[in-house]
């Protein structure tokens, strides 16, 4: 004999030998809502002949596997109505689409359109992600046509030949006021670091 149907398909069936407990989910965002947990009769009555022949050495062992059994029959028609009770329980927190025929929660609902935010999107909402798509595009466009960074690449790690610190772009160094750049020999033009007295390539005294 079929069993009971629920008012969906999205559920999942969290029921144990102690009892029945079922969650049923939203088709759009899977969010899930519990059943309250219903105990289980045959499933105690059984826990408890199986402790009792445990402690007694197995002396109820027939008792036992005698409930077990009959648990496995019984069970299916207890299950159907546990499940048909939960269905109950939580139908009225869902609505139907009665576009697409999903079942929705009151998150994924648009009340005013009588469909759920797939088939009818909540205008406020998706205005509001709208406008904010085109502020940030805006944002991005504002800052890519700004210079951000004017520094002088080539001469960030230089150091003052003279004490060391460390110097841009400029002429004389800010720390010691020695002066900075490159200079040339005047007999043979090789280029001389700053601070040497002697030319090294010719040995001309620097002036």
């Amino acid at each position: 004999m079929p069993g009971f149907t629920p008012f969906t398909s999205n559920y999942q069936d969290l029921s144990n030998n102690q009892g029945y407990q079922f969650e049923f989910r939203c088709d759009i965002c899977q969010s899930g809502y519990r059943s309250e947990f219903i105990r289980s009769t045959l499933g105690t009555g059984a826990t408890l002949l199986e402790g009792a022949s445990s402690i007694l050495g197995g002396r109820f062992w027939g008792a036992s596997n005698a409930a077990n059994a009959a648990n496995q029959v019984v069970d299916r028609g207890a299950r159907d109505k546990a499940l048909e009770q939960a269905s109950n329980e939580i139908m009225p927190l869902f609505h139907r689409c009665v576009r697409c025929n999903n079942w929705v929660d009151e998150t994924c609902f648009n009340k005013e359109r009588g469909l759920c935010v797939n088939c009818a999107p909540n205008l406020a909402a998706e205005m509001e992600a709208e406008r904010s798509s085109v502020q940030l595009n805006q944002m991005r466009e504002k800052m890519a046509g700004q210079q951000v960074f004017s520094g002088d690449v080539s001469s960030r790690g230089t150091e003052c030949p003279n004490c060391g610190k460390p110097v841009g772009s400029e002429k004389f160094c800010a720390n010691c006021g020695t002066p900075l750049g490159t200079a040339k020999c005047g007999k043979c033009g090789a280029e001389l670091t700053a601070g040497l007295k002697f030319c090294g390539n010719c040995g001309n005294k620097v002036a």
